[in-house]
């Protein structure tokens, strides 16, 4: 399985589907942190502006998007996002939190590494 299909079933499985906006922002998102760890340190402007770009929206967009789909995903899965985590959620995760356990995921997971 591919870093993109594990990551697609992830996200799937966390209730959020491709009808929420935030859902290909998130995905484009992980996309850009697992191609470069170190966006991670400064996630607005390597993450969310250049998805921003990519999406013809602004960064404030992006975050608000993904921050719904964070919360749908912990509202509705919260127990299958604290077994991606593989630590204690206690809380809504933030934007920058879900995606850097969605990578951590995927590289601990994927096949294509």
């Amino acid at each position: 399985m591919t870093n993109t299909q594990l990551l697609n079933k992830t996200i799937q499985s966390l209730g959020i589907l491709k009808r929420y906006k935030g859902y290909k922002q998130l995905m484009m998102s992980v996309e850009l942190a697992l191609d470069d760890e170190e966006r991670l340190m400064y996630i607005t402007k390597n993450i969310y502006n250049p998805v921003a770009d990519m999406c013809c929206c602004n960064r404030h967009n992006i975050e608000r998007n993904i921050r719904t789909v964070a919360e749908h995903a912990w509202e509705n899965h919260s127990e299958r996002l604290t077994e991606i985590a593989g630590y204690d959620i206690v809380a809504t995760p933030s934007v920058s939190e879900l995606i850097s356990i969605l990578v951590t995921y995927v590289e601990r997971n994927s096949t294509d590494n």
